[in-house]
């Protein structure tokens, strides 16, 4: 990469201006299509790497259509609310019904919605109200038992939907019902039960006069104003029967005042949830939250199913991972709640699912039974809510990685510090960077994503992909055993083995401690080494031999003799030569007495003195052999250097 010259045409700025982010998370947040053409226009106008301004404008319209579905549903949540307000206070069925349909017209969107109850003797059913029809007959149209459609929607007591009538064969034909179907002019159906206990008393039906393949949303709809509407049909027919059935039908519609109380509560965490994501607020605002609305103590658990967040209720024990595992794939699969017994206690989890992989999970303890189904919608929904903030967040962190990559691999390709690192991005790390590791990576970026290695280092280190290579520097004082853990998650997710090399980072060393450690990791394949992390210390010496870095040799002498060949430069002895003699002598001290005619205890008094400079011991092998190696690497220098000045013309 050249830094020098002018920038081209062709390249692009990478960072995002803070008012390109605040635009974007305005846009996130509106309803209109408009804000879809106004994050193209922002991201063109940052001038970013198609690469990039395409991942983050998926990102932004993932947002903006997640909150208009959010908008949506709080719609729909308020319909149903009227609803039930209604068959609370009112006391006319008929009344009730007919408002149920229409409001489920209104907020399906189909053009026609009718509802048919079983008529008793008979086993048929008949239209009792409908919205949006145009003919007579259709109105007050009569199906037979076991035809048309509403005969399969009874007899799979579930929801039943067609694209097109005129092509349907999943239920027996009527005459009649074709003919009012023909007259009505409608083509597609939804149906779904009206069920009391094992008793269907009718159906509700969604149409429309085109093919239309219905959505899961739209029957999720449908089936709730279903369910009002069996409530009031299932309290008319017990009032009718007794006085009996009259308190029955009261004590039902307590019950159902305290449901539309859960859903008013639930619509308030909803929104408080909703501004959560547009806020950016953390997963504990949402532990804080649910807490307080289930009256019960909600933990957030990370990926690897550990408690996540600090709050007031801490105290309360988690179960291990592994025990809650089942569970949470159980959720990870459904998408609802599931429950599971440990150690005595209920526990109802719901997993929290990212872009392509389980971020963590929601989890509280409860008696079995002892709640209902809209306290675990309740549940669902946070979930949902962290699954966007993580989300979020990932992509805030994700820019940030790929900047300091950047960075990184400017300083690895020679750039000045100052240039490849302007804004002082490096300082805004954890702490100051002690430790470099190399990682081998097969495959390198085309298997490893930036993202996931970010959420594995978070902010205590940069790093960069260069080949099948992952360099890592790292701002922590155990960097060893950092980089054997980064080591351990590659692996536990990668088919291959992964090997590591680590290095300290003395001084302004930042670049040539990668560097060490990239050129030791290179060296191990050669070895028969893989899997596991080691120090780059161990292959001084080796580099120096093997090494095609010009300096290797040189700062491996340095590394070893310059405290002894100062001590001889300032003193005027010969420890530099009588090392030598040592080792030319098969390590004997009375050899290289012989050597250079002194008594073997000047030997001896010598070779501790280099003991005291070094703090090496002969007695250890690995020392001695680097010192042997350093030394003859000295003696062939300095012969060479000889050799070239008697070949210079004088």
């Amino acid at each position: 990469m050249d830094h020098h010259g002018p920038v081209g045409a062709s390249q692009l700025n990478d960072e995002v201006s803070a008012d390109a982010v605040l635009a974007l998370l305005r846009a996130t947040s509106a309803d209109h299509t408009a804000a879809i053409e106004e994050i193209d226009s922002r991201i063109r106008a940052e001038g970013l790497d198609p690469g990039a301004a395409q991942r983050i404008t998926a990102e932004a319209r993932q947002l903006q259509n997640t909150h208009s579905h959010l908008h949506r549903r709080s719609q729909e949540l308020a319909g149903l609310l009227s609803s039930a307000r209604e068959l609370v206070a009112l006391h006319d069925v008929d009344t009730v019904l007919q408002r149920l349909v229409q409001r489920a017209h209104d907020l399906i969107g189909t053009d026609v919605t009718y509802l048919s109850e079983i008529e008793a003797g008979t086993g048929g059913m008949r239209v009792r109200h409908s919205v949006g029809t145009v003919s007579e007959l259709f109105r007050d149209l009569v199906v037979p038992m076991g035809k048309g459609l509403a005969s399969k929607v009874v007899e799979a007591r579930a929801p039943v939907w067609v694209s097109r009538y005129e092509e349907m064969i999943e239920a027996p034909r009527d005459p009649g019902i074709d003919a009012a179907v023909e007259a009505e002019g409608l083509s597609s159906f939804l149906g779904v039960p009206m069920i009391v206990g094992n008793e269907v008393l009718g159906a509700l039906f969604a149409c429309n006069r085109f093919g239309h393949d219905f959505t899961p949303d739209q029957v999720a709809l449908l089936s709730a104003f279903a369910d009002h509407a069996t409530v009031a049909l299932n309290s008319a027919r017990h009032l009718r029967n007794s006085h009996h059935a009259a308190e029955a039908a009261e004590t039902a519609y307590r019950e159902l005042a305290e449901h539309v109380a859960q859903m008013e509560r639930a619509n308030q965490v909803h929104e408080t949830l909703t501004a959560a994501v547009v806020a950016g607020g953390s997963i504990g605002e949402i532990v804080t939250t649910m807490s307080q609305a289930l009256a019960n103590p909600v933990i957030a658990l990370d990926a690897r199913l550990r408690r996540l967040t600090a709050n007031p209720n801490d105290e309360v024990p988690v179960p291990a991972g592994h025990k809650l595992a089942a569970a949470v794939a159980e959720s990870r699969e459904t998408g609802h709640c599931a429950e599971a017994t440990i150690d005595d206690t209920h526990w109802i989890t719901i997993a929290i699912v990212g872009a392509d992989s389980l971020t963590g999970a929601l989890i509280m303890p409860a008696e079995s039974g002892s709640h209902s189904a809209v306290q675990y919608r309740l549940l669902e929904r946070a979930a949902h809510v962290a699954a966007l903030l993580s989300l979020k967040r990932d992509a805030v962190d994700t820019a940030r990685a790929d900047r300091r990559s950047r960075i990184l691999r400017d300083l690895l390709d020679g750039t000045e510090l100052e240039r490849a690192d302007p804004t002082s991005e490096i300082s805004t790390l954890a702490g100051q960077i002690r430790w470099a590791s190399a990682l081998s990576i097969p495959g390198g970026e085309t298997v490893r994503p930036t993202r996931r290695i970010a959420q594995l280092v978070g902010d205590e280190a940069i790093f960069t992909l260069r080949g099948n290579q992952l360099i890592v520097l790292w701002a922590v004082a155990d960097g060893p055993e950092r980089t054997e853990r980064l080591r351990r998650q590659l692996a536990a997710e990668m088919p291959s083995a992964i090997t590591a090399v680590f290095a300290p980072v003395h001084g302004d060393s930042l670049v040539a401690s990668a560097e060490r450690s990239a050129r030791c990791l290179e060296i191990l394949p050669s070895l028969g080494i893989g899997g596991v992390s080691v120090s780059a210390g161990s292959f001084v010496p080796y580099q120096a031999l093997v090494s095609t870095d010009p300096d290797a040799a040189v700062q491996f002498i340095a590394q070893m003799l310059d405290p002894i060949i100062a001590w001889d430069e300032r003193r005027g002895t010969e420890l530099i030569a009588t090392l030598g003699a040592y080792f030319d002598a098969g390590e004997s001290g009375s050899g290289a007495g012989r050597m250079l005619q002194v008594h073997k205890n000047t030997i001896q008094q010598r070779l501790e003195r280099i003991h005291e400079l070094t703090g090496g011991a002969l007695s250890d092998p690995e020392y001695r052999f680097r010192l042997n190696a350093a030394v003859r690497l000295l003696r062939l220098r300095g012969e060479l250097l000889e050799s070239a000045l008697a070949q210079k013309p004088r």
